[in-house]
C-alpha cells in the first residue's frame, strides 16, 4: 500500500511538472504579436504598461530574424518600445524618480548615444537630486552627462528638444553650471572655470548673482593660499627679489579678480533683491579699502567694471 502511495505521488509530481513545462513554453512569434496587440488595443494605461515588457522580450527573441527588413511587425514593436521608454524616462525626470530616470536614460543612450535631449535631462535630474543636503548619489553620472551634452551643443549637435531649458543657450549654460556647482566641494578651481563658462551664454544664469559669488569663493581660496605662502617664505628669507615680485603680482591679481566677482555678485543681487547682496557688498568694500586705503571711487569702479567682460578664472 505504501508502495502504491509513493507511485501515485511520483506520477502526480510528473504530471504537475509536465503541465508546468507546457505552460512555460515561450509563445510563438504570432502569439506574442497577438498578445501585445490585444493589450495595446484597450488603450488602458495599465495594459500598455503590461505590453511594454512583452514587447521588449519580443525584440530580444525575434528582431535578429529581420535582417532583410521585410517583417512589418518588428519595426512597429520597436517604435512602441522606444516611445514608451522615452515617455517613461521624461516622466521620471519630471516626477523626481531619479533612480528610474538614470536607469532608463542610460538604457536609451546605450542605443542612441548621441541623443542630446536625454543627456540634458539626465544632467537636470542629477542636479535636482542634490537637494538641500547636496546628495552626491548621482554626482559623477551627472557631471559626465552634462559635460558630454555641453560638448555636443558646442560642436553644433542639435537636440530634438531643449526642455526643461528655455533654448540652446540656456541649456548650454546649465551644462557648464551644473558640473561647476557640484565640483565646488572637490575642485574649487575647476568649479570656478565651469561656472564662469556658464556665464558666457545668453541665459538667466548670466544675470543671477550666485555664479559670481561662487567664483569669488575660488579667488578667496587662491588669495589665502598665495598670501600665506608669501608670508612664510619672506619670514624664512627663502625668496629672491624676482620671486617676491612675481608672488606679489599674483596676490594682487587674485585681489583684483576677487573684487570683480564680488562687484558682479552684489550688483546683480541688489537687482533681484537677494538677501545676501548686502553681505557681498560689505566684503567688496572691505577688499577695496584694503587695496586703495579709501572707499572713494568705489561706486565709479563698480559702474565701469560691470560693463566689461569678466576675467576668465583659468587665467589666474
Amino acid at each position: 500500500m505504501k508502495f502504491l502511495n509513493n507511485a501515485a505521488l511520483l506520477f502526480l509530481i510528473f504530471a504537475i511538472c509536465s503541465a508546468s513545462a507546457v505552460a512555460q513554453k515561450p509563445k510563438s512569434k504570432d502569439e506574442a504579436i497577438k498578445e501585445i496587440a490585444a493589450l495595446l488595443a484597450t488603450k488602458k494605461p495599465e495594459d500598455t504598461a503590461k505590453a511594454y515588457p512583452l514587447a521588449k522580450d519580443f525584440l530580444v527573441r525575434f528582431a535578429k530574424d529581420n535582417k532583410d527588413g521585410k517583417d512589418k511587425f518588428i519595426p512597429q514593436v520597436k517604435a512602441f518600445v522606444e516611445g514608451y521608454r522615452d515617455n517613461a524616462f521624461y516622466a521620471s525626470v519630471d516626477e523626481g524618480k531619479f533612480a528610474e530616470a538614470f536607469a532608463l536614460g542610460k538604457e536609451i543612450l546605450a542605443e542612441r548615444p548621441d541623443d542630446v535631449a536625454v543627456m540634458l535631462n539626465l544632467a537636470h535630474a542629477g542636479y535636482k537630486s542634490l537637494g538641500a543636503n547636496r546628495d552626491k548619489t548621482y554626482a559623477e553620472d551627472t557631471i559626465a552627462f552634462a559635460k558630454k551634452a555641453a560638448q555636443a551643443l558646442e560642436s553644433g549637435s542639435p537636440a530634438k528638444s531643449y526642455a526643461p531649458f528655455k533654448d540652446k543657450d540656456d541649456a548650454a549654460a546649465w551644462m557648464y553650471y551644473i558640473p561647476g556647482f557640484i565640483l565646488i566641494d572637490k575642485d574649487i578651481k575647476e568649479s570656478a572655470i565651469y561656472i564662469y563658462k556658464a556665464t558666457t551664454f545668453n541665459s538667466p544664469i548670466k544675470d543671477s548673482p550666485l555664479p559670481y559669488y561662487l567664483i569669488s569663493a575660488y579667488y578667496e581660496d587662491v588669495y589665502a593660499k598665495l598670501s600665506t605662502d608669501l608670508k612664510t617664505r619672506v619670514a624664512a628669507k627663502t625668496i629672491s627679489d624676482a620671486e617676491l615680485k612675481t608672488a606679489n603680482e599674483r596676490v594682487n591679481k587674485s585681489i583684483e579678480m576677487m573684487m570683480d566677482a564680488y562687484a558682479r555678485a552684489y550688483t546683480k543681487g541688489e537687482a533681484e533683491k537677494n538677501p545676501n547682496a548686502a553681505q557681498w557688498k560689505e566684503r567688496l568694500v572691505q577688499i577695496y579699502k584694503f587695496t586703495n586705503k579709501t572707499e572713494e571711487g568705489l561706486k565709479e569702479y563698480v559702474k565701469f567694471l560691470i560693463l566689461t567682460p569678466m576675467p576668465d578664472p583659468s587665467k589666474l
